[in-house]
């Protein structure tokens, strides 16, 4: 049994996506439901919480990148610490290279590429995994584009995915959770990529 705090949750086409972190052993999970299918929109889980439930690996784990994918089932909600109470269990653990101080570019262990206003990886180059925390040294300023809520760092647009109310600027120094999208292939690139998705702030 474990302790997972969630500290995302983003939009998906079908459901939503919430990342946690198990605090027994400060691993960056993915919370899919007992069957290893994705969560609907109406899951109870919101940013701040801490739940207790059953965590193991899912069946149909994703090869890398996407690492994180477990199959969960909550037992009960022990309460909500908050955004400060994310921000204090983030800067009190040992996260590795799962928490980033500083570029973009040094972000998922190297391997983003940056064409124009596109960020993402592929098979040439695949980081260990496809979540983290990002603490920027620049400020993040928020662009409207297509009428899709992206946030502007230096010369990179990065996509918005949260529920959070988007707010002018992320300010540098704040921690940012980060992710990788599934592979796809529809761009007209002609190969699969992994793109970089800003899934909220704290």
């Amino acid at each position: 049994m474990s302790t997972v705090l969630i500290v995302s949750k983003t939009q998906m086409r079908n459901g939503v996506c919430v990342g946690g972190i198990d605090q027994n052993t400060c691993e960056l999970i993915r919370i899919h439901n007992a069957t290893g299918g994705n969560l609907p929109e109406d899951a109870p889980f919101e940013i701040g919480d801490i739940w207790e439930m059953s965590v193991e690996t899912a069946w149909n784990v994703r090869l890398i990148p996407h690492i994180e994918d477990k199959q969960t089932t909550p037992i009960r909600k022990i309460g909500n610490i908050g955004y400060p109470g994310i921000i204090s269990f983030i800067k009190t653990h040992n996260f590795d290279s799962r928490l980033t101080t500083g570029n973009l570019e040094d972000t998922f262990e190297g391997c983003l590429k940056f064409d124009g206003n596109k960020n993402f990886i592929d098979h040439s180059n695949t980081p260990s995994f496809s979540t983290q925390f990002w603490i920027p040294d620049e400020d993040l300023q928020h662009e409207i584009y297509f009428s899709k809520n992206y946030y502007r760092y230096k010369n990179h647009r990065l996509k918005f995915v949260g529920f959070q109310d988007p707010i002018e600027k992320i300010e540098a120094g704040r921690i940012i959770r980060l992710s990788l999208a599934n592979w796809w292939d529809g761009d007209g690139s002609n190969e699969e990529r992994c793109y970089l998705q800003l899934s909220g702030w704290y």
